[in-house]
């Protein structure tokens, strides 16, 4: 019973050091079923600015007038003031692929969490 009680112990500590809490939510649950997120791509610019590439897709056949905002942390969690926190529209065409590219307003923002909703929502 030890054994099991500090590989959970250890699975807990290792669990939490990896702090990764970037993410791409929609926040809309009338869309969540129309719209697949399926790649999201990182990189470190030459500049040293982190850069992001979401690509989704529109599973409809309609045109969607969407949203998103993005909030951006530094690498203790404490939020980076940005242009990209206020929302910002975006069409989305039927049965077509979309993407979404942003840029960390200075080099502490490392972390984010974007969101994405229906324009007018």
């Amino acid at each position: 019973m030890r054994i099991y009680s500090l590989i959970f112990a250890l699975l807990l500590i290792f669990g939490g050091c990896a702090d990764n809490s970037s993410y791409v939510k929609v926040v809309d649950s009338s869309i969540d079923r129309d719209i697949d997120i399926e790649d999201i791509k990182e990189r470190v610019r030459e500049d040293g600015l982190k850069e992001v590439q979401v690509m989704g897709e529109n599973d409809t056949d309609e045109y969607m007038l969407l949203r998103y905002r993005v909030v951006w942390q530094d690498k203790d969690g404490f939020d980076v003031p940005s242009i990209s926190s206020s929302w910002r529209d975006f069409p989305v065409h039927k049965n077509s692929n979309f993407t979404i590219n942003i840029i960390a307003p200075n080099k502490e923002a490392q972390k984010y969490q974007l969101f994405i909703n229906r324009q007018g929502e």
